[in-house]
């Protein structure tokens, strides 16, 4: 028996820039100073497929779950139960969120960052981390609990917009980078036609 899924098509534009710190592990070259290295090395830091910088799936899926966990909202008629265990494993992203964006067109921030990447190590460095000023993305998350509801999902995807945000230096992380909103989310209840999809935009 196949497990009905409601498809919810989700619409979001950015409220802040976007900016990737992808873990790449390129050699330096012989000689070659750390300066002229993040010179050469910094568009590595992007997630790239077929030409275009994407959001991680894992990562928007990893945003609500902290948003959930964020709210401390409990369940209705189930005691102490919070919305997280339930944004953990009740919805999924198969695919990763294409932005549109050429990476050779994405420019850079200069950053005095700890050498270790971990605040109060002591010694700084220069670092150079893409950032894309202003983004947009239709993607669509399955949900496979019908305890999540329309209304329950757009607010968690508000308060991770506004709360949690993605990428390098998000407010999660104290930062201000990767807020975004939704602008549209489409309710595609499981087995029903296009003529019962149910539309919600932002006003």
């Amino acid at each position: 028996m196949a497990l009905p899924v409601t498809i919810a098509t989700v619409s979001l534009e950015s409220m802040a820039p976007y900016s990737q710190s992808r873990k790449h592990d390129l050699p330096t070259l012989k000689g070659e100073l750390p300066a002229a290295y993040e010179l050469r090395t910094w568009r590595d830091h992007l997630s790239v497929k077929d030409g275009s910088v994407f959001i991680p799936g894992f990562a928007m899926h990893m945003a609500i779950i902290s948003a959930a966990r964020y709210s401390k909202r409990r369940i209705i008629g189930q005691g102490q139960a919070t919305w997280t265990a339930k944004f953990s494993s009740g919805i999924v992203l198969f695919d990763d969120i294409m932005l549109g964006v050429d990476p050779e067109c994405v420019d850079y921030v200069d950053v005095n960052a700890h050498v270790n990447g971990t605040r109060g190590s002591g010694k700084r460095v220069t670092r150079r981390f893409p950032m894309i000023p202003a983004w947009k993305a239709t993607f669509d998350i399955h949900v496979l609990d019908p305890i999540i509801t329309q209304d329950v999902l757009a607010e968690m995807l508000e308060i991770a917009g506004i709360f949690i945000g993605i990428g390098r230096y998000r407010p999660e992380n104290g930062g201000s980078n990767g807020r975004f909103q939704t602008t549209k989310l489409v309710w595609t209840p499981a087995e029903t036609s296009d003529d019962d999809d149910l539309e919600t935009e932002a006003a």
